[in-house]
Protein backbone atom coordinates (compact mmCIF):
# COMPACT_ATOMS: atom_id res chain seq x y z
CA UNK A 1 0.00 0.00 0.00
CA UNK A 2 1.45 3.21 -1.27
CA UNK A 3 2.12 6.00 1.85
CA UNK A 4 0.82 9.64 1.63
CA UNK A 5 3.17 11.67 -0.57
CA UNK A 6 1.43 15.31 -0.20
CA UNK A 7 4.14 17.74 -0.13
CA UNK A 8 2.50 19.06 3.30
CA UNK A 9 0.64 17.10 5.68
CA UNK A 10 -2.26 18.95 7.83
CA UNK A 11 -1.77 18.10 11.46
CA UNK A 12 -4.69 15.66 11.81
CA UNK A 13 -2.93 13.28 9.10
CA UNK A 14 -0.31 12.33 10.91
CA UNK A 15 -0.93 13.71 14.80
CA UNK A 16 -0.08 11.73 17.79
CA UNK A 17 -3.93 12.46 19.73
CA UNK A 18 -3.58 12.65 23.08
CA UNK A 19 -7.03 11.78 24.86
CA UNK A 20 -7.51 13.80 27.75
CA UNK A 21 -9.96 12.53 30.70
CA UNK A 22 -10.20 16.08 32.51
CA UNK A 23 -11.74 14.64 35.34
CA UNK A 24 -8.40 12.02 36.32
CA UNK A 25 -5.31 14.02 35.09
CA UNK A 26 -4.29 16.49 37.07
CA UNK A 27 -6.40 18.14 40.10
CA UNK A 28 -4.61 21.81 40.42
CA UNK A 29 -7.19 22.71 43.60
CA UNK A 30 -7.02 19.62 45.65
CA UNK A 31 -10.92 18.60 45.29
CA UNK A 32 -9.89 15.34 44.56
CA UNK A 33 -11.10 16.25 40.69
CA UNK A 34 -8.77 16.63 37.31
CA UNK A 35 -9.56 20.78 36.11
CA UNK A 36 -8.27 22.67 33.28
CA UNK A 37 -5.54 24.11 35.40
CA UNK A 38 -4.16 21.16 35.81
CA UNK A 39 -3.71 20.38 32.19
CA UNK A 40 -2.10 23.63 31.62
CA UNK A 41 0.40 22.82 34.69
CA UNK A 42 1.02 19.15 32.72
CA UNK A 43 1.03 20.77 29.32
CA UNK A 44 4.88 20.61 28.92
CA UNK A 45 4.92 17.13 29.46
CA UNK A 46 2.53 16.53 26.54
CA UNK A 47 5.23 18.70 24.60
CA UNK A 48 8.08 16.25 26.39
CA UNK A 49 6.12 12.47 25.13
CA UNK A 50 5.93 14.07 21.43
CA UNK A 51 2.12 14.59 21.62
CA UNK A 52 1.01 17.18 18.33
CA UNK A 53 -2.72 17.11 19.56
CA UNK A 54 -5.16 16.72 22.26
CA UNK A 55 -8.67 15.89 22.34
CA UNK A 56 -10.09 16.37 25.90
CA UNK A 57 -13.30 15.26 26.86
CA UNK A 58 -16.47 17.09 27.58
CA UNK A 59 -15.68 19.82 30.93
CA UNK A 60 -19.11 21.56 30.07
CA UNK A 61 -21.67 22.39 32.03
CA UNK A 62 -23.69 19.24 33.91
CA UNK A 63 -24.88 17.47 36.60
CA UNK A 64 -22.51 15.13 36.53
CA UNK A 65 -25.15 11.68 35.68
CA UNK A 66 -22.54 10.40 33.11
CA UNK A 67 -19.46 12.45 34.23
CA UNK A 68 -19.72 15.03 31.45
CA UNK A 69 -21.60 13.76 28.48
CA UNK A 70 -25.18 14.84 30.01
CA UNK A 71 -24.57 18.74 29.40
CA UNK A 72 -26.56 21.03 30.69
CA UNK A 73 -24.94 24.53 28.76
CA UNK A 74 -23.02 23.64 25.24
CA UNK A 75 -20.97 26.88 25.87
CA UNK A 76 -19.87 26.94 29.38
CA UNK A 77 -17.58 25.16 31.41
CA UNK A 78 -18.24 23.34 34.78
CA UNK A 79 -17.36 25.15 37.90
CA UNK A 80 -15.88 21.85 39.03
CA UNK A 81 -13.17 22.35 36.32
CA UNK A 82 -12.65 25.57 36.25
CA UNK A 83 -13.89 28.58 34.26
CA UNK A 84 -13.61 30.36 30.88
CA UNK A 85 -10.31 32.14 31.26
CA UNK A 86 -8.94 29.10 32.79
CA UNK A 87 -9.38 27.28 29.26
CA UNK A 88 -8.74 30.37 27.57
CA UNK A 89 -5.15 30.17 29.09
CA UNK A 90 -5.32 26.54 28.26
CA UNK A 91 -5.47 27.38 24.87
CA UNK A 92 -2.75 29.52 24.96
CA UNK A 93 -0.70 27.42 26.40
CA UNK A 94 -1.09 24.71 24.21
CA UNK A 95 -0.37 27.31 20.83
CA UNK A 96 2.69 28.44 22.73
CA UNK A 97 3.97 24.59 22.04
CA UNK A 98 2.25 24.05 19.05
CA UNK A 99 -0.43 21.24 20.41
CA UNK A 100 -3.55 21.50 18.54
CA UNK A 101 -6.99 21.38 20.54
CA UNK A 102 -10.13 19.31 19.74
CA UNK A 103 -13.10 19.46 21.74
CA UNK A 104 -15.69 17.07 23.23
CA UNK A 105 -18.68 17.54 20.97
CA UNK A 106 -21.74 15.65 22.46
CA UNK A 107 -24.77 16.43 19.93
CA UNK A 108 -26.94 13.32 20.17
CA UNK A 109 -28.62 14.35 23.31
CA UNK A 110 -28.71 16.95 26.05
CA UNK A 111 -28.95 16.72 29.70
CA UNK A 112 -32.46 16.76 31.51
CA UNK A 113 -31.31 19.58 33.29
CA UNK A 114 -30.53 22.03 29.94
CA UNK A 115 -32.70 25.26 29.31
CA UNK A 116 -33.78 23.32 26.10
CA UNK A 117 -35.61 20.54 27.60
CA UNK A 118 -36.88 21.91 30.65
CA UNK A 119 -38.97 24.49 27.90
CA UNK A 120 -39.44 21.72 25.67
CA UNK A 121 -40.96 19.61 28.82
CA UNK A 122 -43.76 22.79 28.77
CA UNK A 123 -44.20 23.04 25.06
CA UNK A 124 -42.69 26.72 24.62
CA UNK A 125 -42.24 27.22 21.03
CA UNK A 126 -39.37 27.30 19.18
CA UNK A 127 -38.36 24.21 21.93
CA UNK A 128 -41.76 22.26 22.07
CA UNK A 129 -39.85 19.46 19.61
CA UNK A 130 -36.43 19.62 20.59
CA UNK A 131 -36.82 15.95 21.60
CA UNK A 132 -37.89 13.24 20.31
CA UNK A 133 -41.02 12.27 22.58
CA UNK A 134 -44.17 10.29 21.74
CA UNK A 135 -47.55 9.41 23.59
CA UNK A 136 -46.54 5.78 23.58
CA UNK A 137 -49.39 3.30 23.29
CA UNK A 138 -51.95 1.63 25.01
CA UNK A 139 -52.28 -2.18 25.96
CA UNK A 140 -55.25 -3.32 24.84
CA UNK A 141 -55.65 -5.96 27.77
CA UNK A 142 -54.95 -3.76 30.55
CA UNK A 143 -55.55 -0.35 28.85
CA UNK A 144 -52.16 0.87 30.64
CA UNK A 145 -49.85 3.40 29.05
CA UNK A 146 -46.48 1.63 27.50
CA UNK A 147 -43.14 2.87 25.59
CA UNK A 148 -44.12 2.88 21.72
CA UNK A 149 -41.65 0.03 20.98
CA UNK A 150 -38.96 -2.12 22.13
CA UNK A 151 -36.07 0.03 21.69
CA UNK A 152 -34.11 -0.63 24.72
CA UNK A 153 -31.08 2.42 26.78
CA UNK A 154 -27.18 1.04 26.27
CA UNK A 155 -27.30 1.42 29.66
CA UNK A 156 -30.27 -1.00 30.34
CA UNK A 157 -34.03 -0.87 30.53
CA UNK A 158 -36.63 1.09 27.81
CA UNK A 159 -34.97 3.44 25.81
CA UNK A 160 -37.81 5.73 27.00
CA UNK A 161 -39.12 7.83 29.42
CA UNK A 162 -42.81 9.05 30.70
CA UNK A 163 -42.83 12.88 31.63
CA UNK A 164 -45.74 13.37 33.46
CA UNK A 165 -45.82 16.85 33.14
CA UNK A 166 -45.88 16.47 29.27
CA UNK A 167 -47.88 13.28 29.47
CA UNK A 168 -45.46 11.88 26.80
CA UNK A 169 -42.47 9.55 26.49
CA UNK A 170 -39.24 11.33 25.96
CA UNK A 171 -36.52 8.83 24.21
CA UNK A 172 -32.89 8.23 25.92
CA UNK A 173 -30.13 6.14 23.96
CA UNK A 174 -28.48 6.79 27.31
CA UNK A 175 -29.45 7.33 31.23
CA UNK A 176 -32.58 8.70 31.67
CA UNK A 177 -31.29 12.17 32.22
CA UNK A 178 -30.09 12.29 28.37
CA UNK A 179 -32.89 13.13 26.57
CA UNK A 180 -32.20 12.54 22.57
CA UNK A 181 -32.37 15.74 20.49
CA UNK A 182 -34.78 15.63 17.87
CA UNK A 183 -32.60 16.25 14.21
CA UNK A 184 -35.75 16.04 12.20
CA UNK A 185 -36.45 19.47 13.52
CA UNK A 186 -33.49 21.81 11.34
CA UNK A 187 -33.68 24.41 14.47
CA UNK A 188 -32.00 21.68 16.63
CA UNK A 189 -29.33 21.54 13.70
CA UNK A 190 -28.78 25.12 13.55
CA UNK A 191 -28.75 24.77 17.34
CA UNK A 192 -25.39 22.40 17.23
CA UNK A 193 -24.37 24.58 13.78
CA UNK A 194 -23.91 27.01 16.71
CA UNK A 195 -22.52 25.43 19.03
CA UNK A 196 -19.67 24.32 16.22
CA UNK A 197 -18.92 27.61 15.63
CA UNK A 198 -18.70 29.68 19.34
CA UNK A 199 -16.01 26.90 19.91
CA UNK A 200 -14.49 27.37 16.54
CA UNK A 201 -13.95 31.26 17.18
CA UNK A 202 -12.82 30.57 20.42
CA UNK A 203 -9.81 29.12 18.70
CA UNK A 204 -9.85 25.32 18.49
CA UNK A 205 -8.63 22.79 16.20
CA UNK A 206 -11.79 20.53 15.99
CA UNK A 207 -13.91 17.86 17.67
CA UNK A 208 -13.99 14.17 18.80
CA UNK A 209 -17.77 13.97 18.13
CA UNK A 210 -19.47 11.59 20.62
CA UNK A 211 -21.74 8.82 19.46
CA UNK A 212 -22.49 9.40 16.32
CA UNK A 213 -24.40 6.27 15.17
CA UNK A 214 -27.47 7.67 17.55
CA UNK A 215 -28.11 10.57 16.43
CA UNK A 216 -31.18 10.10 14.00
CA UNK A 217 -33.75 7.31 14.38
CA UNK A 218 -36.50 5.31 12.60
CA UNK A 219 -39.44 8.32 12.00
CA UNK A 220 -41.95 5.31 11.69
CA UNK A 221 -40.19 4.38 15.45
CA UNK A 222 -40.68 0.12 14.65
CA UNK A 223 -39.81 -2.56 16.86
CA UNK A 224 -36.25 -3.55 16.35
CA UNK A 225 -35.23 -7.84 15.83
CA UNK A 226 -34.04 -9.63 18.32
CA UNK A 227 -30.55 -11.01 17.04
CA UNK A 228 -31.00 -14.68 15.98
CA UNK A 229 -31.21 -17.17 19.38
CA UNK A 230 -31.42 -13.99 21.48
CA UNK A 231 -34.47 -12.87 23.49
CA UNK A 232 -34.08 -9.29 22.46
CA UNK A 233 -34.67 -8.06 26.34
CA UNK A 234 -30.58 -6.46 26.76
CA UNK A 235 -29.45 -3.21 24.62
CA UNK A 236 -26.56 -6.48 23.26
CA UNK A 237 -29.31 -8.72 21.96
CA UNK A 238 -31.47 -6.89 19.33
CA UNK A 239 -30.23 -5.36 15.93
CA UNK A 240 -30.26 -1.65 15.85
CA UNK A 241 -31.30 -1.32 12.11
CA UNK A 242 -33.68 1.66 13.35
CA UNK A 243 -31.90 3.13 16.02
CA UNK A 244 -28.62 3.40 14.08
CA UNK A 245 -26.49 4.29 11.85
CA UNK A 246 -29.91 6.13 9.77
CA UNK A 247 -29.41 7.62 6.53
CA UNK A 248 -29.83 10.95 8.13
CA UNK A 249 -26.91 10.48 10.50
CA UNK A 250 -24.68 10.93 7.33
CA UNK A 251 -26.28 13.95 6.33
CA UNK A 252 -25.62 15.56 9.78
CA UNK A 253 -22.29 14.39 9.55
CA UNK A 254 -21.20 15.41 6.02
CA UNK A 255 -22.91 19.32 6.93
CA UNK A 256 -20.47 19.43 10.18
CA UNK A 257 -17.87 18.64 8.30
CA UNK A 258 -18.85 21.26 5.60
CA UNK A 259 -18.54 23.88 8.63
CA UNK A 260 -15.66 22.74 9.68
CA UNK A 261 -14.28 23.16 6.46
CA UNK A 262 -15.11 26.36 5.49
CA UNK A 263 -13.77 27.72 8.88
CA UNK A 264 -9.85 26.06 6.94
CA UNK A 265 -11.14 27.76 3.72
CA UNK A 266 -11.18 31.35 5.75
CA UNK A 267 -7.99 31.12 7.53
CA UNK A 268 -5.73 28.27 6.12
CA UNK A 269 -5.66 26.62 9.03
CA UNK A 270 -6.24 23.34 9.11
CA UNK A 271 -9.32 21.38 10.87
CA UNK A 272 -10.67 18.33 11.57
CA UNK A 273 -13.41 15.86 13.01
CA UNK A 274 -13.04 12.57 14.10
CA UNK A 275 -15.78 10.84 15.08
CA UNK A 276 -16.99 7.62 17.27
CA UNK A 277 -18.85 5.27 15.98
CA UNK A 278 -19.19 1.74 17.39
CA UNK A 279 -20.26 -0.53 14.39
CA UNK A 280 -18.99 -3.03 12.03
CA UNK A 281 -16.47 -2.64 9.40
CA UNK A 282 -18.67 -1.11 6.48
CA UNK A 283 -20.82 0.84 8.52
CA UNK A 284 -17.85 2.66 10.45
CA UNK A 285 -15.73 3.22 6.74
CA UNK A 286 -18.67 4.92 5.48
CA UNK A 287 -18.19 7.86 8.10
CA UNK A 288 -15.22 8.65 6.05
CA UNK A 289 -15.36 12.71 4.36
CA UNK A 290 -14.27 13.11 1.17
CA UNK A 291 -13.14 15.78 -1.00
CA UNK A 292 -13.13 19.14 1.38
CA UNK A 293 -14.82 16.83 3.53
CA UNK A 294 -11.89 14.76 4.17
CA UNK A 295 -11.21 16.28 7.53
CA UNK A 296 -13.49 13.77 8.98
CA UNK A 297 -12.48 10.46 9.92
CA UNK A 298 -14.26 7.87 12.17
CA UNK A 299 -12.15 6.02 14.50
CA UNK A 300 -10.73 2.82 13.97
CA UNK A 301 -11.38 0.34 16.94
CA UNK A 302 -9.97 -2.48 14.96
CA UNK A 303 -7.08 -3.09 17.50
CA UNK A 304 -9.02 -1.78 20.30
CA UNK A 305 -12.20 -4.31 20.18
CA UNK A 306 -11.06 -7.37 18.23
CA UNK A 307 -7.66 -7.61 19.88
CA UNK A 308 -6.37 -8.94 23.16
CA UNK A 309 -3.79 -11.17 24.36
CA UNK A 310 -4.67 -13.93 22.46
CA UNK A 311 -4.35 -12.67 19.05
CA UNK A 312 -2.19 -14.36 16.79
CA UNK A 313 0.29 -12.05 14.23
CA UNK A 314 -2.15 -13.07 11.05
CA UNK A 315 -5.15 -11.89 12.97
CA UNK A 316 -3.54 -8.83 14.14
CA UNK A 317 -2.50 -8.27 9.85
CA UNK A 318 -5.96 -8.69 9.12
CA UNK A 319 -7.00 -5.94 11.56
CA UNK A 320 -4.70 -3.96 10.33
CA UNK A 321 -4.70 -4.44 6.66
CA UNK A 322 -9.16 -4.95 6.86
CA UNK A 323 -9.23 -0.83 7.68
CA UNK A 324 -6.58 0.11 5.09
CA UNK A 325 -7.60 -1.68 2.26
CA UNK A 326 -11.22 -1.00 3.02
CA UNK A 327 -10.57 3.09 3.36
CA UNK A 328 -11.54 5.57 0.83
CA UNK A 329 -8.50 6.29 -1.30
CA UNK A 330 -6.32 9.30 -0.41
CA UNK A 331 -7.65 9.60 3.22
CA UNK A 332 -5.86 8.77 6.41
CA UNK A 333 -5.74 5.80 8.98
CA UNK A 334 -6.04 6.02 12.61
CA UNK A 335 -5.00 3.51 15.30
CA UNK A 336 -6.89 3.61 18.53
CA UNK A 337 -5.89 1.34 20.98
CA UNK A 338 -7.20 2.82 24.61
CA UNK A 339 -9.82 5.00 25.09
CA UNK A 340 -11.91 6.25 28.35
CA UNK A 341 -14.63 3.57 27.50
CA UNK A 342 -12.30 0.47 27.37
CA UNK A 343 -9.77 -1.74 29.62
CA UNK A 344 -6.22 -0.39 28.97
CA UNK A 345 -3.80 -2.06 26.80
CA UNK A 346 -1.74 -4.08 29.62
CA UNK A 347 -5.26 -5.45 30.31
CA UNK A 348 -6.78 -6.23 27.49
CA UNK A 349 -3.26 -7.01 24.98
CA UNK A 350 -0.78 -8.29 28.88
CA UNK A 351 1.64 -5.71 30.26
CA UNK A 352 4.64 -7.40 28.47
CA UNK A 353 2.53 -6.04 25.35
CA UNK A 354 2.54 -2.14 26.04
CA UNK A 355 5.53 -0.99 24.30
CA UNK A 356 5.00 -3.01 21.58
CA UNK A 357 1.47 -2.10 20.97
CA UNK A 358 2.60 1.47 21.51
CA UNK A 359 5.27 1.32 18.66
CA UNK A 360 2.65 -0.71 16.39
CA UNK A 361 0.60 2.31 16.53
CA UNK A 362 3.31 4.58 15.91
CA UNK A 363 5.30 3.06 13.41
CA UNK A 364 1.69 2.21 11.07
CA UNK A 365 0.68 5.06 9.02
CA UNK A 366 -2.06 7.66 9.84
CA UNK A 367 -2.67 9.10 13.67
CA UNK A 368 -1.45 7.65 16.54
CA UNK A 369 -4.82 7.93 19.00
CA UNK A 370 -3.15 7.61 22.52
CA UNK A 371 -5.06 7.19 26.01
CA UNK A 372 -3.73 9.10 28.76
CA UNK A 373 -1.67 7.05 31.20
CA UNK A 374 -0.77 4.56 27.89
CA UNK A 375 2.51 6.02 28.07
CA UNK A 376 3.80 4.51 30.85
CA UNK A 377 1.78 1.34 30.77
CA UNK A 378 -1.41 1.94 33.38
CA UNK A 379 -3.30 -0.91 34.01
CA UNK A 380 -7.08 -1.20 35.33
CA UNK A 381 -8.03 -0.14 38.96
CA UNK A 382 -10.16 -2.57 40.90
CA UNK A 383 -13.53 -0.81 41.82
CA UNK A 384 -15.40 -2.21 44.33
CA UNK A 385 -19.26 -1.93 43.23
CA UNK A 386 -20.27 0.47 46.45
CA UNK A 387 -17.43 2.75 44.77
CA UNK A 388 -18.15 2.56 41.60
CA UNK A 389 -20.00 5.88 40.38
CA UNK A 390 -20.06 4.50 36.50
CA UNK A 391 -23.95 4.40 35.25
CA UNK A 392 -23.20 1.51 33.50
CA UNK A 393 -21.74 -0.22 36.46
CA UNK A 394 -24.15 1.47 38.82
CA UNK A 395 -27.33 -0.58 37.47
CA UNK A 396 -25.54 -3.88 37.01
CA UNK A 397 -25.98 -4.26 40.76
CA UNK A 398 -23.83 -5.93 43.47
CA UNK A 399 -25.22 -9.13 42.19
CA UNK A 400 -23.94 -8.73 39.01
CA UNK A 401 -21.28 -6.48 38.68
CA UNK A 402 -17.80 -8.67 38.74
CA UNK A 403 -19.63 -11.01 36.55
CA UNK A 404 -20.34 -9.04 33.95
CA UNK A 405 -17.59 -6.47 33.92
CA UNK A 406 -19.77 -3.36 32.94
CA UNK A 407 -18.20 -0.56 34.43
CA UNK A 408 -16.03 1.93 32.95
CA UNK A 409 -14.32 2.71 36.30
CA UNK A 410 -11.24 0.89 36.41
CA UNK A 411 -9.70 2.54 32.90
CA UNK A 412 -10.76 6.23 34.18
CA UNK A 413 -8.69 6.27 37.49
CA UNK A 414 -6.42 8.94 38.48
CA UNK A 415 -3.10 9.63 35.93
CA UNK A 416 -0.23 8.44 38.13
CA UNK A 417 2.40 11.13 37.78
CA UNK A 418 5.05 10.16 40.85
CA UNK A 419 5.01 8.03 44.06
CA UNK A 420 3.44 11.17 46.96
CA UNK A 421 0.31 11.56 47.96
CA UNK A 422 -2.53 10.43 45.16
CA UNK A 423 0.06 9.83 42.60
CA UNK A 424 0.89 13.16 42.86
CA UNK A 425 -2.70 13.99 40.91
CA UNK A 426 -3.88 15.82 43.83
CA UNK A 427 -3.33 17.24 47.24
CA UNK A 428 -6.40 15.18 48.63
CA UNK A 429 -5.83 11.53 49.82
CA UNK A 430 -9.79 10.99 48.57
CA UNK A 431 -9.80 11.31 44.49
CA UNK A 432 -12.99 10.97 42.82
CA UNK A 433 -12.03 7.50 42.00
CA UNK A 434 -9.40 5.37 43.77
CA UNK A 435 -6.17 5.48 42.83
CA UNK A 436 -4.66 2.44 41.20
CA UNK A 437 -2.38 1.07 44.25
CA UNK A 438 0.69 -0.08 41.76
CA UNK A 439 1.34 4.05 41.65
CA UNK A 440 4.12 3.90 43.92
CA UNK A 441 6.10 2.24 41.12
CA UNK A 442 4.08 3.18 38.78
CA UNK A 443 4.56 6.66 37.58
CA UNK A 444 5.51 8.95 35.44
CA UNK A 445 8.63 10.21 37.77
CA UNK A 446 9.72 6.64 38.35
CA UNK A 447 9.70 5.60 34.24
CA UNK A 448 11.78 9.31 33.94
CA UNK A 449 14.81 8.34 35.79
CA UNK A 450 14.71 4.81 35.05
CA UNK A 451 17.39 3.79 32.19
CA UNK A 452 14.83 1.95 30.27
CA UNK A 453 10.74 2.35 30.53
CA UNK A 454 7.39 2.24 28.87
CA UNK A 455 7.49 6.74 28.93
CA UNK A 456 11.14 6.15 27.31
CA UNK A 457 9.66 3.82 24.74
CA UNK A 458 6.95 5.58 24.00
CA UNK A 459 8.88 9.10 23.17
CA UNK A 460 11.61 7.17 21.60
CA UNK A 461 8.69 6.41 18.83
CA UNK A 462 6.99 9.70 18.86
CA UNK A 463 10.33 11.27 17.77
CA UNK A 464 10.69 8.56 14.76
CA UNK A 465 7.66 9.88 13.82
CA UNK A 466 8.74 12.61 12.83
CA UNK A 467 11.14 10.91 10.25
CA UNK A 468 9.43 11.38 6.21
CA UNK A 469 9.81 7.44 5.74
CA UNK A 470 7.11 7.14 8.92
CA UNK A 471 5.30 10.56 7.44
CA UNK A 472 4.81 9.34 3.78
CA UNK A 473 6.24 5.68 3.13
CA UNK A 474 5.06 2.81 1.59
CA UNK A 475 4.02 0.07 3.45
CA UNK A 476 4.11 -3.72 3.92
CA UNK A 477 2.40 -5.81 6.91
CA UNK A 478 4.01 -9.77 6.55
CA UNK A 479 3.68 -12.60 9.16
CA UNK A 480 7.17 -14.35 8.17
CA UNK A 481 5.98 -17.37 10.24
CA UNK A 482 3.36 -17.76 13.04
CA UNK A 483 4.62 -16.14 15.87
CA UNK A 484 5.85 -13.21 14.03
CA UNK A 485 4.80 -9.92 13.09
CA UNK A 486 6.85 -7.48 10.65
CA UNK A 487 6.14 -4.24 9.88
CA UNK A 488 8.37 -2.43 6.98
CA UNK A 489 7.81 1.35 5.95
CA UNK A 490 9.81 2.43 2.87
CA UNK A 491 10.57 5.57 0.92
CA UNK A 492 13.17 6.14 -1.63
CA UNK A 493 15.83 3.47 -0.63
CA UNK A 494 15.29 4.32 3.26
CA UNK A 495 13.38 1.92 5.28
CA UNK A 496 12.23 0.95 8.83
CA UNK A 497 11.45 -2.39 10.17
CA UNK A 498 9.33 -3.60 13.17
CA UNK A 499 9.29 -7.10 13.99
CA UNK A 500 6.81 -7.78 17.06
CA UNK A 501 7.91 -11.82 18.46
CA UNK A 502 4.38 -12.41 19.36
CA UNK A 503 4.97 -16.13 20.92
CA UNK A 504 5.63 -17.29 23.99
CA UNK A 505 8.61 -18.39 23.37
CA UNK A 506 12.50 -16.72 22.74
CA UNK A 507 12.55 -15.81 19.09
CA UNK A 508 16.01 -15.51 17.47
CA UNK A 509 15.61 -13.68 13.83
CA UNK A 510 18.89 -13.89 11.82
CA UNK A 511 19.46 -11.69 8.40
CA UNK A 512 19.08 -15.15 5.86
CA UNK A 513 15.86 -15.95 8.21
CA UNK A 514 13.92 -12.64 8.34
CA UNK A 515 15.24 -10.33 6.11
CA UNK A 516 16.77 -11.96 2.89
CA UNK A 517 13.22 -13.26 1.93
CA UNK A 518 12.13 -9.53 1.83
CA UNK A 519 14.52 -7.96 0.27
CA UNK A 520 15.26 -6.36 3.48
CA UNK A 521 18.97 -7.43 4.25
CA UNK A 522 21.02 -4.47 4.98
CA UNK A 523 22.93 -2.08 7.83
CA UNK A 524 20.61 -1.19 10.93
CA UNK A 525 20.58 0.83 13.89
CA UNK A 526 18.21 0.35 17.03
CA UNK A 527 15.74 2.61 16.83
CA UNK A 528 14.07 2.15 20.28
CA UNK A 529 12.65 -1.51 21.31
CA UNK A 530 10.64 -2.47 24.08
CA UNK A 531 11.82 -2.96 27.71
CA UNK A 532 11.64 -6.49 27.69
CA UNK A 533 14.44 -6.85 25.01
CA UNK A 534 18.42 -6.33 25.95
CA UNK A 535 18.42 -4.63 22.20
CA UNK A 536 20.17 -0.76 22.96
CA UNK A 537 19.13 2.33 21.05
CA UNK A 538 21.80 3.08 18.38
CA UNK A 539 22.86 -0.17 18.59
CA UNK A 540 24.26 -1.47 14.67
CA UNK A 541 22.86 -4.66 13.03
CA UNK A 542 25.20 -5.08 10.48
CA UNK A 543 24.26 -6.67 6.79
CA UNK A 544 24.63 -10.55 6.30
CA UNK A 545 25.34 -11.23 10.02
CA UNK A 546 22.59 -9.57 12.09
CA UNK A 547 21.10 -11.36 14.67
CA UNK A 548 18.23 -10.34 16.62
CA UNK A 549 16.68 -12.11 20.12
CA UNK A 550 13.21 -11.12 21.65
CA UNK A 551 11.41 -12.22 24.40
CA UNK A 552 7.73 -13.56 24.57
CA UNK A 553 5.65 -10.30 22.93
CA UNK A 554 9.02 -8.17 23.16
CA UNK A 555 9.80 -5.97 19.60
CA UNK A 556 12.21 -3.64 18.01
CA UNK A 557 12.02 -0.70 15.74
CA UNK A 558 14.92 -0.97 13.35
CA UNK A 559 16.29 2.15 11.02
CA UNK A 560 18.44 1.28 7.88
CA UNK A 561 21.98 2.89 8.09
Amino acid sequence: MAGCVEEDLPWWKTAVLYQIYPRSFKDSNGDGVGDLKGITEKADYLKEIGVTAIWISPMFKSPMADFGYDIADFRSIDPIFGTEQDFRELMDKLRSLDIKLLMDLVPNHSSDEHEWFQKSVQKIDPYTDYYVWHDGKVDPATNERMPPNNWISVFSGPAWEWNEQRQQYYLHHFVKKQPDLNYSNPLVLQEMDDVISFWLDLGVDGFRVDAVPFLTEDEQFRDEPPLEGKAGVVFSELDHIYTQNQPGTYRILNHWADLVYNYTRADNKPRALFVEAYADLPTTIKYYGSGSRSLMQPFNFQLLTKGDESTRPSELKELIMSWLDNMPEGDVANWVIGNHDQGRIADRYGPETVDSMNLLTGVLPGVKVVYNGEEIGMRDTFIRWDQTVDPAGKNLGPQHYMDEGGSRDPARTPMQWDGTLSAGFSTNKTTWLPVNPNYWWLNVEAQRAADKSHLKVFQAMTEARKDPVLLRGDLKVLVPDEDTLLVVRSLEQSYFVFIFNMGSEMAEYTSDSLLKPHNLDMDYSVVVASVNSDLKNGQVLTKGSSTVSLLPRASVLLKSN
